[in-house]
This record gives structure tokens, sequence and C-alpha cells, in this order.
């Protein structure tokens, strides 16, 4: 009778560790190729507060049909007794985002030409709302406060948060988020 060292049964498992890393590997890389994405950056790039913060944002619909975030930003961080609050409210447009009435939906054509819903209508008998599609999101990416806005989406739901703001730069702040972000995005998936 043989004695069991035991490296079988650890060469086994590496075996199967690696065969089932090359599986998820392989399933990520097909579920991205086979999704449609897009992006849109917004021609407006106002200048806001350089450690300020986003307070508010919305969605709306301009009479011409066109889609628009409407953002506030705050110097909240930094008010104190010498320095009284200010908000500052921005509009970012973003061309070739179209809606269906009908439907009410907003959409953008991938580079495949399929419709991607970027956005929603929301009606209900005294007011409605806009808010983004499950497989939408709309960064904010701020360097010296000259603001610009990015909106993603992509034919399936992703998780997280919808509205992201980033700084350039490498305050306690910004390395916080990104810790807590990457955190919080590896605990949906």
């Amino acid at each position: 009778m043989k004695a069991d060292t035991g490296r079988s049964r650890v060469s086994s498992r590496v075996r199967r560790t690696r065969v089932a890393i090359l599986l998820a590997v392989l399933f990520a890389a097909t579920a991205s190729a086979l999704a449609n994405a897009i992006s849109v950056t917004s021609p407006d790039h106002p200048q806001t507060f350089t450690y300020g913060e986003m307070i508010w944002h919305e969605l709306c619909q301009r009479k011409s049909g066109e889609l628009v975030a409407r953002i506030t930003f705050s110097n909240l961080p930094y008010v104190g007794d010498d320095t009284p609050r200010t908000d500052e409210p921005f509009d970012f447009h973003f061309p070739g985002i179209q809606v269906d009435s009908a439907r009410g939906v907003f959409f953008a054509r991938s580079g495949h030409g399929e419709l991607i819903p970027v956005a929603r209508i929301r009606q209900f008998p005294l007011y409605g709302w806009i808010d983004l599609s499950p497989g939408a999101k709309i960064y904010l990416l701020k360097d010296r406060g000259r603001v610009t806005a990015t909106l993603t989406a992509t034919d399936f739901p992703r998780g997280g948060i919808r509205w992201i703001q980033m700084d350039n730069n490498f305050s306690l702040q910004n390395l916080l988020v990104a810790l807590f972000r990457e955190f919080h995005e590896g605990a949906d998936n």
C-alpha cells in the first residue's frame, strides 16, 4: 500500500482552480464583447470649486427634446465663518441622445447601430421625472474645478453608484472614494 503524500490532491486542486479562473476570464470577455456600450461626453465644461462637491443632480428634457444633466456643485466642504456657502448649478447636454416620446425612453446608437437606452421618463398624475436606465452612469471629472460630464450606457444592467464624481487630484477624499468604490463594487459582484 502506498503512502498518500497529499501532492496529488494539491495538484488536482491547483488544476481545477486554474480551469475555473480560465473559464471566468473567458466568460467575462465574452460578456463584454457581446454587450453594446456607448459613451457621450458633454461639450459643456464649466468652472466650479476645485474642492467642492456635487450636492444635487437631475436629468431633464429641453423643449428641443435634448437630454440635459443639471448638476449643482457647492463649496459646502469648506464653508466657515469667513467663507459663506455658495451653490453653482450647471447644465450639461449630451449630443446624439434621441428621445422616443411614445415609449418615454432616451437612447443612443452603438457603434453597431443598435439602440441603447440611457434614460427613461417616469410619469405620475401630478409630476414626472427622468432617471438613468439600469445600464447607464454619469461620470463627472473635475480637473482643478473644470468639470467634464460623460454619459456611459450598456445594453445590460450595471450595479453600483449611477452619478460618480471624480477629482483629478490626490486628495484624501479622492483616495477614500476610490478605496470604498472598489470595496463597494466588489461586494456587489
